[in-house]
């Protein structure tokens, strides 16, 4: 009798660890592995000519030549691009990927444990957006598709030539191409050297498909 007592109290043990394993599994609590995270400083110039955008992919963690007007809207080979202080992401109007983005403010980047269910924002195309705010004619607009959440990723100064840009240091979660979940965070727009137009950003990525960092 003990005996028998003693299995069946093994038994439900066993079944409630596979239950809680499967809890587990179904709430896609695994998180981002270290390895997805990088700190990035783009080796392209982005602010040149008011066509030329710099893209990088998370799948190769580089930067992607050979991408331009042309093309970019329906190559799979990148995932986020810059271009002066604009940001665009392959989805939307922008690509045939599933990327969208939401801002979550200016927060510690480790604080930002989650991506949310909803709330993001996929690229569009916008009319008359500043590329630069002080060029040898005067203000620089152009009409291109981009994301609008990031067009607070940085404060510039229009009165100085060229103009002077800060990144606000918000962190944005962004569903990628292939609806993977990363965050970002902008970090700097000028190099080493003080040039300009050379982002920095950091960013965790998670490779598992689930929503947590």
């Amino acid at each position: 009798m003990k005996n028998t007592i003693k299995f069946f109290g093994l038994a439900l043990l066993s079944l409630s660890l596979v239950f809680t394993s499967c809890k587990k599994d179904d709430n896609n609590s695994t998180p981002a592995d270290s390895s997805n995270t990088a700190t990035v400083s783009l080796s392209t110039q982005n602010n040149v000519e008011t066509d030329v955008w710099v893209y990088y992919s998370f799948e190769s963690k580089s930067e992607v030549s050979g991408i331009d007007s042309s093309n970019f809207k329906t190559s799979d080979a990148w995932d986020i691009a810059f271009h002066s202080r604009h940001i665009r992401l392959n989805g939307g109007t922008s690509g045939e990927g599933m990327a969208a983005a939401y801002d979550a403010g200016v927060v510690d980047f480790d604080s930002v444990k989650e991506a949310s269910e909803t709330g993001y924002t996929e690229d569009t195309f916008i009319e008359n957006a500043l590329y630069a705010g002080n060029g040898a004619q005067g203000p620089i607009y152009q009409s291109t598709d981009m994301n609008s959440v990031f067009e607070n990723a940085f404060t510039f100064d229009a009165n100085t030539h060229p103009p002077t840009y800060a990144a606000n240091m918000n962190v944005y979660v962004i569903k990628t191409r292939t609806g993977k979940y990363a965050k970002i965070q902008i970090k700097d727009y000028y190099n080493d050297k003080a040039e300009s137009g050379y982002i920095t950003f950091q960013y965790t990525i998670n490779n598992e498909g689930n929503k947590t960092f």
